[in-house]
C-alpha cells in the first residue's frame, strides 16, 4: 500500500541554487492520502511502529537504539505477501495488551490481539480473527482505563476522576470502529479464556446484548450508507464524577467517504461523489453491566459540516470536573437526614477539534483551518427530542502562510482542567545556509501549543522550533505522531524516516520557592502510576539543560514524595521508587554527556556523574538486601533452605561495606580537628564556566564523594543499619549451628570466613551507625532533599561526617590490616594483575540475587540500569527450595532492584 501511494505522489525535486529551500503543494498532499503509518508510545517508554513495506510491528526500546520486532499472527506468517502493514497499532494503558489490524491486499483483514510477558520485548498472540473488506478498522481506544495520577504545584497527589464506561469484569475491553460505520466491543471476560465480541450500528439507533444473536432485535442495516466506508475516526471518553452509571457517553466522529463494493449496482455517480463528504457525523455510545450481560446503546446525533474538502485531523480534547469542595460535602446521606445535597459543580468540557488542508486549484501551498466545537449534554427536559448532546461552533483559526500538518491532544500540569492542543505548524520556505556556510540541519516550522476554546496561541507556553536535514528541507512532512505518556516528548512518523521532539516548556511566570516545576510535577505523576520516565530522562539529559534544572526537577520529587506521606499517602510512591527514577536520569545524563567529556579536558566529569547513579543503585540494593532478609528471617534464625541465597547477599553486602569504610578513612586525616581546624581546601581543576554540567561552579569538595550519602541521610543510614544487624543476627545464628552434612559445613566456613577476612566488627558497626541517627536526622529537610538529589553530601552534613569519620577512624570495630590488606594480595605477581575494575565485577554478578552470572541462557536485560539477572534458576538444599526465597524473587519478576524493566538478555 505505502510503494503505490508513494509512487502516485508526484517527484518532489525543487533544489534552487539560492541557499533557500521552498515546499510546495505536492509535498503537503500525503496528508490526504489517508495513508496509514500507525504509532503508539507504551508506558514502559516503546515507541511500536511498523515496517514501510512488510507487515511486521517493530518495537523501539527509546531512549535506546535497541528494536524488537513483534511476533506475527499464524495467518501473517504463513502469507506475509497477501497483507499491507498494520493501519491500526494502540498499546493498553497498563501496557499489558497490544492490538493491530493488518489490512488485506485481496481478501479479509486480520485484528490481533497481543499479550505480554514479564518482559517488556515478550509479546504473545492471544487472539486473533479476520475482518470483511469494507469493515475494517478504522481506529481503536481502550475502555476501563485507571484512574489517572496528578501532582499539584505544592507537591500533593490526587487522581482523576474515571473516564469512560467502567468494565468491573472484563479486561482488556478494546473498542474498534469499522469502515462499515460499527462499533465492535472486544472483550475477555475474567475466567472466561475465549474472546467475546458484541457490536451496534454508529448511523441509527442500535440496542445490543451480549450473547443476543445477531437480527434478533435489529435487522441488518442496508441502504445507501452501506456503501458508504468511514476513513478516519475518533473516540472520545468523557470525564464522569458525580454520575455513578456504568453506562457512559461515548462520542465517535465518523467522516464518510464513496466507494461502493462492486457486487452493488447503483445509478451512475458523478466525480464528485467519490470523493470526500464534508460531513463529520456524531453518535452517543452506551457501554452498561447490568449485573450479569454486557450491552450497547447507540444514540446517532446531528452531523457538522464543515466546507473545506479533507479532513486531515480528528480528535477529543476532555478535561475533567472541577474537585468537590469538601467543605460543603453532607455528613450523612442528605436523603436520610434531609440536608442539602453537594452543589452542583461545573460539567466538564469537552472540544471536538478538527483540521482540515484546502489545495484549491493545486497551484500554491494548501490553506489550513483548524476548527473547535464544545459538546455539552442536554438536560432532559430542555428538548422534547431525544438528543443528548449539543454541539458549539467555538473557535476556527486559519495558520496561512505556514501549513498545520499534525495536531494532538495536550495537558497543561499546573491547570488539568484547561484543554489545549499540540499543533505541528509546517514553514513553507527558508533558509538552507547559515550565513556563508551551508547548514547539516535547518528549521523547518515550529510545535505551538494552542488555547481552547478560540486556539489562539496560550501566552504560557513557548513555541519550539523543528529541524531537518538540510536535504531534506521542506520533504517528507510527518504523517502521523504520537506524545509520550509523560507528555514531554513527541514521536512523529514520515513516510521515510521517524524523529523524536521535544514538546515545548510551560512558561513560569511568578516562581515561588515551594512550587514544583512542571518536570518535577511530571516524575511525580510517572513515578505514582507505575510509567517508564525515560523521556523525562531524556529531556534532564540534553545538553541544553543546566545541572541545576537537575537537581532542582528531583528535589521537587522528593519533596512531593514527603508531602504525600505526611498525608497518610505512603501507598502512592515510595522512595525507592524517586531513588530509582534518579538511577535512570544520571545514568542518562552521563551517557549524553560522554561525547562532551571526550571533546573537553573534563573527562573525569563523566567519572563523577557515573559514581552518582552507581551509588543510587547502590542504595536500591541495600534496600533490596534488606527486604531478603526480613523476608527470609524466621524466629530463631533464618530459612536455611535458603542459606546459599543469603551467603550470595551477604557477600555484596561484605564488599559493598568494605568499599564504605575504606572511603571513611581515607579522609581521616583531613577531618582530624587536631591538624586541620579550619575547613579542608579541594583540590583545584581548571573549569569551563560555560559548561552547562559545570556541578554548582566549583570543584569538588573531598568530602562530597558519593558513597558517603550513606551514612549522613535518614533514609540510607536507617537501611544501612537494618541490614548491617540482619549480617550479624545471620553471621552468629549460623555459626552457632552443628553442621551434620558437608554443605551445611563449606556453607558456614564460606560466610564466616567473608565476615573474618574483611575486617570489620559487624556489632560495632552496628553500634556506631546506631549512635549516628539523632544527629544526622537534625539535619534540616531541605538540605536532606538536596543531597538525594544530588546523589552526594551537601556542606552541611560535612560537620556530621566528619563526627562519623573519626569514629570509625578511632573504633575498634575496624581491622585496618585486614581491611586494606587480602589474603589475594600477598601472592607473589598477583597484586597488578587485575584487568577489571569494580564496575566490571558487578556487570558479571545478577543484579537482583548478587550471585556470579552463569550465563547458560540470555538472561534479563535491565533497561534502567543496564546490569543483567538470572532470575529463576533452582538452588536447593537438600532437595528443599526455600519458598520464602521464591516469594521475594517473585517481586523482582517484572522490575530490577532499581525499578527498571526487564528485556530479554540478548536484545
Amino acid at each position: 500500500m505505502l510503494t503505490s501511494e508513494a509512487k502516485s505522489t508526484p517527484v518532489k525535486g525543487k533544489a534552487r541554487d539560492d541557499g533557500r529551500w521552498n515546499a510546495s503543494w505536492w509535498d503537503f498532499h500525503p496528508l490526504v492520502e489517508n495513508i496509514n503509518r500507525p504509532v503508539d508510545w507504551s508506558c514502559s517508554s516503546t515507541i511500536f511502529t511498523t515496517h514501510p513495506t512488510q507487515p511486521v510491528i517493530l518495537g523501539r526500546l527509546f531512549p535506546s537504539s535497541k528494536q524488537f520486532v513483534v511476533v506475527s499472527p499464524d495467518p501473517i506468517l504463513r502469507s506475509p505477501t497477501s497483507y499491507e502493514p498494520p493501519t491500526v497499532i494502540t498499546v493498553s494503558p497498563n501496557d499489558q495488551w497490544l492490538f493491530a489490524f493488518y489490512p488485506s491486499r485481496d481478501g479479509d483483514g486480520i485484528a490481533c490481539l497481543w499479550s505480554r510477558g514479564s518482559c517488556v520485548d515478550t509479546w504473545m498472540v492471544r487472539e486473533c480473527w479476520p475482518f470483511s473488506r469494507g469493515s475494517g478498522v478504522v481506529t481503536a481506544a481502550w475502555a476501563g482505563a485507571e484512574r489517572e495520577w496528578t501532582t499539584s504545584t505544592d507537591g500533593s497527589s490526587s487522581r482523576l476522576p474515571s473516564r469512560g464506561p467502567l468494565t468491573p469484569v472484563s479486561n482488556p475491553t478494546l473498542l474498534l470502529v469499522t469502515q462499515a460505520h460499527q462499533l465492535h466491543v472486544c472483550y475477555l471476560r475474567t475466567y472466561v479464556p475465549s474472546r467475546k465480541v458484541i457490536f451496534c450500528s454508529l448511523t441509527q439507533p442500535y440496542f445490543t446484548v451480549e450473547g443476543q444473536p445477531l437480527g434478533a432485535m435489529h435487522d441488518t442495516p442496508a441502504g445507501p450508507k452501506t456503501s458508504r466506508l468511514c476513513i478516519r475516526a475518533a473516540i472520545g471518553f468523557i470525564y464522569n464524577a458525580a454520575c455513578n452509571d456504568l453506562g457512559l457517553g461515548l462520542p465517535l466522529d465518523l467522516p464518510q467517504s464513496q466507494d461502493p463494493s462492486p457486487e452493488e449496482q447503483y445509478p451512475p455517480l458523478n466525480w464528485g461523489a467519490q470523493a470526500e463528504e464534508q460531513t463529520i457525523e456524531l453518535c452517543e455510545v452506551k457501554l452498561r453491566f447490568d449485573g450479569m450481560n454486557i450491552s450497547l446503546i447507540s444514540q446517532p446525533l446531528p452531523p457538522l459540516h464543515h466546507p473545506s474538502p479533507h479532513l486531515t485531523g480528528l480528535t477529543f480534547v476532555c478535561t475533567p470536573p472541577p474537585k468537590p469542595d469538601p467543605t460543603t460535602s453532607p455528613r450523612t446521606s442528605p436523603k436520610k437526614d434531609k440536608q442539602p445535597g453537594r452543589p452542583m459543580t461545573e460539567p466538564p468540557a469537552t472540544f471536538l477539534v478538527a483540521s482540515f488542508l484546502d489545495f484549491e486549484d493545486y497551484s500554491t501551498v494548501p490553506k489550513s483551518v483548524i476548527v473547535a466545537y464544545t459538546l455539552a449534554r442536554t438536560p432532559p427536559a430542555a428538548t422534547p427530542i431525544k438528543i443528548a448532546w449539543t454541539t458549539h461552533h467555538v473557535g476556527e483559526r486559519s495558520f496561512f502562510p505556514r501549513v498545520l500538518t499534525l495536531s494532538c491532544p495536550g495537558w497543561v500540569p499546573t491547570n488539568v482542567r484547561k484543554g489545549v492542543v499540540v499543533a505541528l505548524l509546517a514553514d513553507t520556505g527558508g533558509s538552507a545556509s547559515r550565513g556563508t556556510q551551508k547548514a547539516r540541519e535547518v528549521a523547518v516550522g515550529n510545535i505551538a501549543i494552542l488555547q481552547l476554546p478560540d486556539l489562539a496561541d496560550d501566552p504560557d507556553w513557548e513555541r519550539l522550533l523543528v529541524s531537518a536535514p538540510a536535504s531534506r528541507a521542506g520533504m517528507d512532512w510527518p504523517v502521523n505522531i504520537a506524545m509520550s505518556r509523560n507528555r514531554v516528548l513527541l514521536c512523529a512518523v514520515a513516510l521515510g524516516r521517524m524523529s523524536i521532539h521535544t514538546l515545548p516548556k510551560q512558561l513560569v511566570r511568578d516562581p515561588t520557592p515551594h512550587n514544583l516545576l512542571p518536570l518535577s510535577m511530571a516524575l511525580s505523576s510517572a513515578i505514582q502510576s507505575r510509567r517508564s520516565v525515560a523521556d523525562i530522562a531524556h529531556v534532564l539529559s540534553m545538553s541544553a539543560t543546566p545541572f541545576d534544572t537537575i537537581v532542582d526537577t528531583m528535589k521537587g520529587t522528593w519533596f512531593a514524595f514527603e508531602t504525600n506521606a505526611r498525608a497518610g499517602m505512603v501507598g502512592a510512591f515510595s522512595a525507592m521508587e524517586v531513588l530509582g527514577a534518579t538511577v535512570e536520569i544520571y545514568r542518562w545524563v552521563c551517557h549524553d554527556f560522554g561525547a562532551k567529556a571526550r571533546q573537553t579536558a573534563e573527562g573525569d566529569e563523566k567519572e563523577h556523574l557515573s559514581s552518582l547513579w552507581r551509588n543510587a543503585h547502590d542504595m536500591c540494593s541495600v534496600a533490596a538486601c534488606l527486604t531478603a532478609f526480613e523476608d527470609c528471617k524466621e524466629s530463631e534464625g533464618y530459612d536455611l533452605d535458603a542459606v546459599w541465597q543469603l551467603v550470595s547477599l551477604s557477600g555484596w553486602v561484605v564488599r559493598f561495606l568494605e568499599k564504605l569504610v575504606k572511603e571513611c578513612l581515607s579522609l581521616a586525616d583531613l577531618t582530624d580537628p587536631e591538624s586541620a581546624q579550619s575547613e579542608v581546601k579541594a583540590k583545584l581543576e581548571p573549569v569551563d564556566d560555560a559548561d552547562p554540567f559545570l556541578l554548582n561552579g566549583t570543584s569538588r569538595h573531598p568530602l562530597s564523594s558519593p558513597i558517603l550519602l550513606h551514612v549522613v541521610h535518614p533514609l540510607t543510614l536507617s537501611n544501612l543499619i537494618g541490614v548491617v544487624v540482619h549480617m550479624n543476627r545471620f553471621y552468629h545464628s549460623l555459626s552457632s549451628l552443628t553442621p551434620k552434612r558437608e554443605n551445611s559445613q563449606i556453607v558456614r566456613d564460606t560466610l564466616v570466613d567473608l565476615i573474618g577476612c574483611s575486617g570489620l566488627n559487624l556489632k560495632g558497626l552496628e553500634d556506631i551507625f546506631k549512635a549516628a541517627v539523632l544527629d544526622v536526622r537534625s539535619i534540616h529537610g531541605d538540605e536532606a532533599r538536596m543531597s538525594l538529589s544530588k546523589c552526594h553530601p551537601v556542606p552541611t552534613q560535612h560537620a556530621f561526617l566528619r563526627k562519623m569519620i573519626q569514629t570509625l577512624y578511632t573504633s575498634t570495630a575496624i581491622d585496618k590490616p585486614r581491611l586494606f590488606i587480602k589474603p589475594a594480595d600477598l601472592v607473589d605477581g598477583f597484586a597488578n594483575l587485575s584487568t577489571s575494575d569494580q564496575p566490571q565485577q558487578e556487570q558479571d554478578r545478577d543484579v537482583v540475587t548478587k550471585g556470579l552470572l552463569l550465563r547458560r541462557g540470555p538472561g534479563l536485560l535491565c533497561l534502567r540500569c543496564g546490569h543483567r539477572s538470572e532470575l529463576g534458576g533452582e538452588v536447593t538444599v537438600a532437595g528443599h527450595v526455600s519458598l520464602r526465597w521464591r516469594t521475594w524473587e517473585k517481586v523482582w519478576a517484572t522490575r530490577c532492584v532499581c525499578g527498571g524493566a526487564w528485556v530479554s538478555g540478548n536484545i
